[in-house]
């Protein structure tokens, strides 16, 4: 196997869900610089559909979505699933740690530059 293709190889994949298009594009831009392979679903149902189909080392959910499900309800969806899965969940609302620490980590919204690349990397970092 070529060098380049095994450090193509070694990138962690990123599924970034985010109905917000403008948030969405700017994220993944930043991800994509930082070396992560980004996948991106405007809600839960792309989400689950990639999921269903492509292993993803993490998944960046905004907590509220339109749709079925939630951010909430999609980490859950994951956790029973998929559990070698590392999961983040935003949300520019306040949040009991309690709601969301069960399934996933968090980060409020607006991001600070470098912060969900950094938080990402600790959590794919542990167990």
């Amino acid at each position: 196997m070529s060098p380049e293709r095994t450090a193509c190889a070694a990138a962690p994949v990123v599924l970034l869900v985010e109905d917000d298009i403008l948030l969405r594009l700017i994220t993944a831009v930043g991800l994509r610089g930082s070396g992560f392979d980004v996948i991106e679903a405007a809600n839960s149902a792309e989400a689950v559909r990639v999921l269903e189909c492509i292993p993803v080392d993490a998944m960046v959910s905004d907590i509220d979505m339109p749709g079925r499900m939630n951010g909430l309800a999609l980490a859950q969806w994951v956790r029973q699933r998929r559990l070698d899965t590392k999961i983040i969940l935003t949300s520019a609302v306040e949040r009991a740690l309690g709601e969301v620490e069960e399934y996933a980590s968090f980060i409020s919204k607006p991001y600070r530059d470098g912060e969900v690349e950094h938080l990402l990397r600790s959590v794919l970092s542990s167990p």
